[in-house]
């Protein structure tokens, strides 16, 4: 099996240090950065850096924190909306624009400034399910309208100490029981997703137990923080509901006896990771926040929080200010030595990446009607002689195509009818069910889901069992190599996505390469005399696809 690609969980990590200027690339996708103003152009400093270090992102507030009566980033809606545009036409990369907009005391976006009124999580625990969509609809709508497409909420902290002022004091909290916190959360998280803003859970171990404030100084709940302050983590990891996790710089010598948890490894790798299974993105609260800044310098906050597995470093530039060239440059000075893991900048571009390629992908579902789940198991008896309760599979491989036909729509929908179509002879006598694939990608890159990953598609003989189907629009004539370079990009985004999300993928191959697998335990098909030949996705795209992943 020449052709055969075996990966780890992605790509191949580089053993050598890139370039300068694509390390500092790299170490800016992790910032997340405040800045002053209520517009920007190209000359404006926070450009300069978005464009210089090309920055995750950036973080919005309405009042600046120390003078209260000036604004900083909010005014009015207009005003928000024409700033956040601004600022995605000078980005050369996804840019994540953020704010902390929770409802009621603790909001950017207030009634003052013309925006709509978002009560408090504390009030919203009391409504009921009906009253909670309403009021989440409301806001999320508030928030894509304004170009948001990042929100630091919910708060999953339990209100379990009434002594709280960060947190209970200011009803950030849905409430004191795990289930309750859950359920509300799904609801504003639900709501975001489909308003394709992203939810940060915070603030991770748990912050509704303490008594200080982690803005101010150093905050210690070892004797008043419990385990059940994890329930709201545990659930919310296990039903696929966080994406991204913000940890908190309170301190437990319980489970680390010297570092707050931001700089932890045993709480964000240990225990986050590798305990409760936790694979998207960690964000670190404010990385000047008076309980880090008053015990480490930056180069210890910054090299302790990477080396613990924290993705991107928020620095608001509210409470104390640090350039980004000044992070910048000591991140790069800490990797260059070795303090700093260069595998730890690595991992973290992967799955800020991985989180791009989430929420850019367009549901565009085709028929999958209880007739085309009935069709699919007759096929997988009929060709695998396996006798299933229903259609879900576990990918092992991932199958690139092309389309063989040029349009968009007329590519889905050769694939969204349930039946085959009366022009493939080639394929009909082996099933009425017809063809489909999980993905298929436009000519501009732009990615559409068209079913469940974790279904079976007819797109491939003998391994449709295993595999996730990738079609690209093109492929003219079933012949000529013309997969666009934005194509390109974004099968190897699409790759790298799936195969964090699931595991067991281990191989990607052309449709042309099927037939290498026929003695592997991965082959099902009980037909002899059924296959066909097959070019797509080219060969040239398959040679492109295997550099870009390092094989």
């Amino acid at each position: 099996m020449r052709y055969l690609l075996t990966f780890l969980l992605s790509f191949t990590l580089l053993q050598a240090l890139p370039s300068d200027k694509e390390l500092h690339k790299m170490i800016g996708q992790m910032l997340i950065m405040g800045f002053d103003g209520t517009s920007v152009n190209k000359n404006s400093p926070i450009v300069k850096d978005i464009q210089r270090y090309q920055l995750g992102g950036v973080i919005l507030f309405d009042r600046n924190y120390k003078e209260r009566s000036k604004t900083k980033n909010i005014s009015s809606p207009q005003q928000l909306a024409k700033l956040t545009k601004e600022l995605k036409s000078y980005a050369k990369a996804p840019l994540f624009i953020s704010v902390d907009q929770e409802g009621g005391k603790v909001a950017r976006l207030k009634p003052q400034y013309g925006f709509e009124s978002i009560p408090s999580a504390a009030k919203v625990g009391k409504m009921s399910y009906e009253e909670t969509l309403k009021v989440y609809e409301k806001q999320s709508q508030m928030l894509q309208d304004a170009g948001i497409n990042m929100n630091f909420a919910p708060v999953v902290d339990l209100a379990i100490n009434p002594k709280n002022r960060v947190i209970v004091g200011l009803e950030r909290s849905f409430g004191a029981d795990p289930r309750q916190v859950v359920a509300y959360s799904k609801v504003l998280i639900e709501l975001q997703k489909r308003h394709h803003i992203i939810s940060v859970l915070k603030h991770f171990p748990g912050h509704g137990s303490s008594l200080g404030d982690s803005h101010k100084g150093f905050v210690d709940v070892s004797e008043t923080w419990s385990p059940k302050e994890l329930e709201p983590y545990y659930a919310l990891i296990k039903e696929k509901y966080a994406d991204v996790i913000m940890s908190a710089h309170v301190y437990n010598s319980h489970i680390d006896n010297k570092y707050p948890a931001t700089l932890s490894k045993k709480f964000n790798n240990e225990l986050l990771r590798n305990t409760m299974k936790f694979q998207g993105v960690i964000i670190s609260d404010d990385m000047q926040m008076g309980a880090i800044t008053q015990h480490y310098s930056l180069k210890e906050r910054v090299t302790l929080a990477i080396n613990a597995g924290v993705d991107m470093l928020l620095f608001g530039n509210q409470l104390e200010h640090n350039s980004a060239k000044e992070i910048v440059d000591t991140i790069t000075v800490q990797v260059k030595s070795g303090a700093i893991a260069f595998k730890k900048i690595q991992e973290a571009n992967l799955r800020i990446e991985n989180l791009h390629t989430k929420y850019s992908i367009v549901q565009k579902p085709i028929d999958f009607t209880d007739k085309r789940k009935a069709l699919t198991k007759e096929y997988i008896k009929q060709h695998y002689g396996l006798d299933v309760k229903d259609i879900t599979i576990v990918p092992q491989t991932i199958v690139l195509h092309w389309t063989a036909v040029m349009g968009f729509e007329d590519s889905f929908k050769r694939l969204k009818a349930e039946l085959l179509y009366s022009d493939r002879k080639d394929i009909a006598s082996a099933s009425a069910l017809n063809v489909s694939a999980h993905f298929l990608v436009d000519r501009d890159g732009t990615i559409y889901q068209l079913m469940p990953d974790n279904w079976m598609a007819r797109h491939v003989i003998g391994l449709n069992y295993t595999s996730i189907g990738v079609e690209n629009v093109g492929g003219e004539a079933n012949k000529k190599e013309d997969l666009t370079p934005a194509q390109l990009q974004a099968n190897i985004h699409l790759i790298h996505y799936l195969q964090a999300k699931y595991p067991s993928i281990k191989n990607i191959i052309g449709h042309y390469e099927y037939r290498e697998f026929e003695n592997t335990p991965l082959w099902l098909e009980k037909d002899s005399s059924y296959r066909t030949k097959k070019a797509d996705p080219g060969k040239v795209f398959m040679k492109n696809i295997r550099e870009a992943l390092g094989k």
